[in-house]
């Protein structure tokens, strides 16, 4: 965003090197630890953040803001939890005391230039919001007020709160909760400012304590926030169940006529070599038609075939573990932060620490794995013998093509989980909390179970027409899904969130790529498992001489 890149405020800009040297690996006093207070101490307000409302990956250090900042910005250390979380604390102008109510104190004074004034204004329309931090207690506000209305005339005003009121509530010595509000003030316009007007600004602030039988302080740091945030998504459980039911039908639909069929063509072949048994094998294959007619080819390696092992290998992996190097797309994506001041990019050091700990720990391990799986890997055993002259494949349908097959097998399996792809993206990408992890784990289950239902059908039509090239087939047709989950990443940017700008798009649309890139490999995985687990079954089980 360029709302907050100015030269106005060069005064309050934060340097992120300036962290470097504070990073800790302290634990977090709002989990581990609550400080303890007498009359009168001093109680610390750190301003953290500021960011659209809408674009949650989207935060920036507060004193980027023409805003009241001291002379000389000390930070806070932080922990490595919290610099990932894009925290960038310092501390502010506020004097608070505990136990101690204040009643409307001057908290600085400033003369703002037009350019400022059009920087807050911006930040107002884009629906900014601030993020205070009291004892480890998150203090959210906007950071002013919009107002449009009226059609003819339309009226667009703009107003920026100077005024916050701070409510603290105390059990004992320890603070349990904390909030700020604007209930009952009034904000500064900042419509009709001419280009070489300067505008003078008052900002004030008021303390008010009370005491609460509450003993115990809720977990601020992970959502419970008063409200400012939704607490949880509401889940329309009639399409989940609805959804799961189809898939259940489709499931049973696919494995009870395949089962079928296949039953019947390992009769009928079975037969015909039992009757045909005096006769040569070459004879045969003359006087055969379908999948039985390719048993010398359907075990022939096919063409990149390292490359097909990196994509199972990598694959595998995704389903195990979860991880492969995000490296290139993480790298463009805090780039972009970085460049646009965002306290989502990572400080150098940061990055520094997260390579180390990977090349100590993640590195050896993958080498380890590599030469464990080297040593203890048997050779590829095939049911049938691969005649060195590859057969002619006959002409196939359109129905059985590549790009059929990929739009069949990738379509089915994505509605599988639509409806439980719009929760998490609201998750990911939105304000909202997903909570039932049991369904989503049991949705997980089921894309894997329709995924190779598909795959074993589709790889049953293709060897029928006696096409035995079904290795990438396989990988294609089901891992096509992830091409489906980010055409729907596409829709919902578009219809479902409200998220712009350079950096959110930047992000959203970089990892919703690698999110489909990962379900690709997965899905493409598990599909070309259980087509290999079929078409073992089916040759094993078929006489030939």
């Amino acid at each position: 965003m360029t709302v907050l890149g100015h030269p106005g405020s060069w005064r309050c800009r934060w340097l992120p090197l300036l962290l470097l040297l504070l990073l800790g690996t302290g634990r977090d006093p709002g989990v581990e630890g609550v400080t303890h207070y007498k009359a009168g101490d001093p109680v610390i307000l750190y301003v953290n953040k500021v960011g659209p409302y809408h674009n949650p990956q989207e935060t920036y250090h507060y004193y980027q803001l023409p805003v009241c900042c001291p002379e000389k910005i000390r930070h806070k250390s932080l922990s490595l939890g919290e610099v990932l979380d894009g925290d960038r604390m310092a501390e502010s102008l506020y004097e608070i005391r505990f136990r101690e109510n204040v009643e409307k104190r001057i908290l600085c004074h400033m003369q703002l230039s037009s350019a400022q004034v059009e920087q807050l204004r911006q930040a107002i329309e884009e629906l900014y919001y601030f993020e205070f931090v009291v004892d480890d207690l998150p203090i959210r506000g906007f950071v002013g007020y919009m107002e449009e209305s009226g059609f003819l005339p339309h009226s667009h005003k703009i107003g920026l709160w100077t005024h916050l009121d701070f409510h603290l509530e105390f059990h004992g010595d320890r603070i349990i909760f904390a909030n700020v509000s604007v209930r009952d003030v009034k904000p500064h316009s900042l419509d009709g400012l001419r280009p070489d007007e300067f505008l003078g600004l008052t900002h004030t602030y008021s303390v008010r304590w009370s005491e609460t039988s509450v003993e115990r302080r809720s977990d601020r740091r992970r959502g419970d926030d008063g409200g400012f945030f939704p607490r949880t998504l509401e889940i329309h459980w009639l399409s989940i169940i609805n959804s799961m039911v189809l898939v259940f039908l489709l499931v049973g639909f696919v494995a009870v006529i395949l089962m079928r069929v296949l039953r019947n063509d390992l009769a009928r072949y079975n037969l015909d070599e039992e009757t045909t048994s005096g006769g040569s094998g070459d004879d045969f294959d003359q006087g055969d038609n379908g999948w039985k007619i390719i048993h010398t080819d359907v075990f022939r390696f096919p063409p990149y075939r390292g490359l097909l092992c990196a994509v199972l290998g990598v694959g595998a992996q995704f389903l195990a573990l979860g991880t492969v190097p995000f490296f290139l797309t993480w790298s463009v994506v805090n780039s972009v932060h970085w460049a646009n001041g965002s306290t989502q990019a990572l400080p150098a050091t940061t990055i520094l620490l997260l390579l180390t700990v990977w090349l100590l720990v993640g590195f050896p391990l993958t080498v380890i794995g590599g030469i464990f799986g080297k040593n203890n890997a048997s050779p590829f055993d095939a049911p049938c013998r691969t005649k060195n002259i590859a057969r002619e494949i006959p002409p196939q349908p359109w129905y059985k093509s590549s790009l059929v097959h990929m739009t069949v097998g990738g379509f089915l399996p994505f509605s599988a989980i639509s409806v439980e792809l719009y929760y998490i993206f609201a998750t990911v990408w939105g304000r909202e909390q997903y909570t039932l992890y049991g369904i989503l784990f049991f949705v997980f289950a089921i894309l894997l179970s329709v995924g190779a239902c598909i795959s074993i059908a589709l790889t049953y039509f293709q060897l029928s027409g006696e096409d035995y090239r079904w290795w990438w087939r396989s990988v294609l047709s089901v891992g096509s899904t992830g091409l489906f989950i980010f055409f729907y990443s596409v829709f919902y940017y578009a219809r479902r969130s409200n998220m712009s700008g350079v950096v959110q798009t930047v992000e959203f649309f970089g990892y919703s790529l690698l999110t489909g890139y990962v379900f690709f490999l997965m899905l493409g995985t598990i599909s070309f498992f259980s087509s290999l687990k079929f078409i073992r079954y089916i040759y094993v089980n078929l006489k030939m001489d």
